[in-house]
């Protein structure tokens, strides 16, 4: 398995890998991008095409192209391997288990496929289908919108479907783990029977589950309206969109999407020339989600229900949404529809004049939860403030947020510097608080120890600048002990094999080093590669920083000794204070000396 990573890390390049997920711009040596691991306007995100890694100074992330591959798609070690192994042109050889996993996975695929035709086949060309095709023409869905969505139907009797499974060769057991199927009584059954069928494709174009929306005429109201696959090898509801594989381009050119919340409310925009749309999957978003609609924009336009607005997972998700970097506007339709499915069919112009003017999110809030609790009350008032200032307290921008506050004084009719005091509030940390931020920040390294590791790793940046490190290793002064003045053990570990090289090549000589030291080699030599040094001026650089390095620890040595001083005081006068005092005054003598 080791020799056909590294044969897959040989055949392709990290740069086209990619390159089909993200727009690389070439600065120098490296390319760079924006993030799409976290939220960012100035790219951060770095692929070196010498070590054939990437690295994100923004958020830390880095590695190969499997781990971009893993990070980005949402997949396992093993999934990655069988995508990149199919761009390489590498047939796998797999282990029991892989394949195990593997050919689950690909049965799932297919069955999912050939349910997708049956569905369809019956909506479109049954005469089982013929009530389900005339609801979506009364909900003026076309023939040509059918086929795009590949939407279908479920017949009452699912004896068809298994028989034309069965002859297909799938055994029960596998007709199970594709979610679709039931069992009750040692007998199969077709979970979506008598309902409209939507086959859930992933942003890889994978029929992964299924949706079904019951019909009018089934007459059973305690049937749910919409029910989903359950989770498989294959499906997870929290990663996925419904519409997401045909809207994706789309929201890249428009650099933005518009959530709803039901499949019809994204198929009737869709169907009206308004692509940048998807359909959320669950009741409210998953951080996965997001991270999935953050590779193709940071525009978001939520539609919610108006009866939803004021909820829980209302505002757990455009927290959310708010905290990984998203711009959040709302579709605000005025309680003139129920949802976007019936304004497109019934006022068009309506609903793109309001995609077009969706409101801010703050606005957006403050104007429902005044709706939903009412201002005549000191009660209503006081949820109002409970649900807004929450938010508002985390405008970044003073002058927006002092708006805002301003506003919603204006709605309450009370005084804006109250409002503010109350914002102001939630804005300070509490003294009591206990949380992990707060006992980290008690252990936080002291001031010299993060600026001597800040030298240090500048040292090998500029070390790694040069055209020939080795050489310019050699040419450090004789007299200096790199491995005496240097204290952090990483830096230590990477000189001392640098010095042991005849020559140097980035990523042979990454591979060498221990697994642990392969991520911060990666940040340093990045970052030496990124910088246009003066090839003529490293040397005197390094001379510079490496006196530096000498006098932080010169000055950490005088105020250790000077505490030992004040502790053997105490205690009275003795042979270890004399000798420390004498170290003391032998420590200031190096330090003038070396401050001359």
């Amino acid at each position: 398995m080791d020799n056909q990573v590294e044969e897959i890390k040989n055949k392709l390049d990290i740069v086209n890998v990619i390159s089909q997920y993200l727009t690389l711009k070439k600065r120098g040596r490296h390319f760079l991008a924006c993030c799409p691991f976290h939220g960012e306007k100035t790219p951060s995100f770095t692929v070196s095409p010498e070590l054939q890694i990437f690295k994100c100074f923004g958020c830390g992330k880095g590695g190969d192209i499997f781990t971009f591959l893993q990070e980005y798609e949402k997949i396992d070690f093993r999934e990655a391997l069988e995508i990149l192994a199919k761009q390489a042109g590498i047939t796998l050889k797999r282990s029991a288990e892989f394949t195990q996993s593997y050919d689950q996975k690909k049965k799932i695929l297919e069955i999912n496929n050939l349910l997708s035709h049956f569905y369809h086949f019956v909506l479109t060309k049954h005469d089982q289908g013929k009530q389900a095709l005339n609801y979506l023409n009364k909900r003026q869905i076309s023939s040509k919108t059918i086929n795009t969505f590949k939407i279908g139907y479920s017949p009452q009797n699912s004896n068809s479907l298994l028989n034309f499974l069965s002859k297909k060769g799938y055994k029960p057991q596998e007709l199970i783990a594709s979610g679709t199927f039931g069992q009750s009584y040692n007998r199969l059954y077709d979970r979506f029977r008598h309902r409209l069928v939507f086959p859930l494709i992933n942003h890889r174009d994978q029929i992964v589950a299924f949706s079904g929306r019951i019909l009018p005429s089934s007459g059973d109201q305690k049937l749910a309206k919409y029910i989903n696959s359950p989770e498989t090898d294959l499906y997870h509801k929290g990663g996925m969109f419904f519409g997401l594989n045909l809207a994706r381009n789309h929201i890249r050119k428009k650099d933005s999407v518009i959530v709803v919340e039901g499949e019809f409310d994204m198929i009737s925009p869709f169907q009206a020339g308004i692509k940048n749309i998807v359909a959320l999957k669950g009741t409210a978003f998953t951080q996965d989600q997001l991270r999935l609609l953050k590779r193709y924009t940071e525009n978001l336009v939520l539609s919610f229900d108006s009866d939803f607005a004021g909820t829980l997972a209302a505002r757990k998700s455009i927290e959310l949404a708010d905290s990984i970097g998203f711009n959040i506007k709302v579709l605000d339709l005025k309680n003139k529809y129920k949802d976007p499915d019936e304004a497109v069919l019934t006022d068009l112009p309506f609903f793109k004049k309001q995609v077009k003017h969706s409101l801010s999110i703050w606005d957006y809030l403050i104007r429902s939860a005044v709706s939903n609790f009412g201002i005549d009350t000191d009660k209503g008032k006081k949820q109002i403030l409970s649900f807004t200032l929450p938010f508002l307290a985390k405008i970044d921008n003073s002058v927006i947020k002092s708006d805002y506050l301003r506003k919603l004084a204006a709605e309450l009719g009370v005084d804006k510097n109250a409002v503010a005091q109350e914002a102001d509030k939630l804005s300070k940390p509490n003294a009591n608080n206990n949380s992990v931020a707060s006992i980290s920040f008690i252990h936080k390294p002291s001031q010299e120890i993060l600026r001597t590791e800040k030298l240090e790793e500048y040292l090998l940046v500029l070390l790694f600048s040069a055209q020939n490190p080795i050489e310019l290793l050699k040419e450090i002064s004789p007299e200096t002990d790199l491995d005496q003045i240097l204290s952090m053990v990483k830096f230590k570990t990477v000189l001392n094999l640098l010095s042991k090289q005849k020559n140097f090549i980035a990523i042979s000589f990454s591979k060498k080093l221990p697994p642990e030291l392969k991520d911060i080699f990666a940040s340093i030599y990045i970052s030496a590669t990124a910088n246009q040094f003066d090839q003529e001026k490293i040397l005197l650089e390094i001379n510079k920083v490496i006196k530096n390095i000498k006098l932080v620890n010169l000055k950490t040595t005088l105020k250790e000794l000077s505490l030992k001083i004040a502790r053997l005081e105490n205690r009275g006068p003795g042979d270890e204070l004399k000798k420390t005092e004498e170290e003391y005054n032998l420590t200031i003598g190096k330090l003038s000396k070396l401050q001359s």
